[in-house]
């Protein structure tokens, strides 16, 4: 006998407590980060820039956002919807080969980058999912990277060790 009643008891509850969380929306399961501004200007503010990848005997064109400021490349794609992140690519230069690591933190979706040297070889091709602590880079120095949605390096035919990045003059 106890155990319909607190069956029924149970029961009555959930059906009280089910509309009043509907009503409330969807649980957050953080806080928005409060750096979120700084990095979605950061990125508004990226120039477009038309480069092209020479894979085999085609050449693919590509229109990127340029991350050409340091604010710029600490940036990236944090705080970028998963729709922008599908529509667009960077292009980080460094001005030189170094030796770095990229974070995936405040980034909603996979990426792949490709890591390029000073000749516009692309030598390294990682996948990086969304991690607050997770690094990626490659085995050695690189000058560029290019991030775009995961996949779309193998979509466009564009393998490590084949391909060449090839830059137009800046305006």
């Amino acid at each position: 006998m106890i155990r319909s009643r607190v069956a029924v008891l149970a029961a009555l509850l959930l059906v009280l407590a089910v509309p009043a969380a509907i009503a409330q929306g969807p649980a957050r399961t953080s806080a928005p980060n409060p750096e979120c501004p700084r990095w979605r200007e950061a990125f508004a503010g990226m120039p477009i820039r038309m480069v092209s990848v020479q894979a085999g005997s085609r050449s693919i064109a590509l229109r990127v956002k340029a991350a050409d400021t340091g604010e710029r490349q600490a940036g990236g794609f944090q705080c970028a919807t998963p729709e922008e992140i599908k529509r667009h690519l960077i292009l980080f230069d460094f001005g030189r080969e170094i030796v770095t690591q990229f974070h995936m933190q405040n980034v909603p979706a996979a990426l792949d980058i490709a890591f390029v040297k000073e000749d516009g070889r692309i030598f390294a091709i990682l996948r990086m999912d969304p991690s607050p602590t997770e690094l990626y880079g490659p085995l050695g120095p690189f000058r560029y990277a290019v991030e775009a949605h995961a996949g779309f390096f193998a979509s466009q035919g564009i393998r490590q060790g084949e391909a060449r990045l090839v830059l137009s003059p800046a305006r």
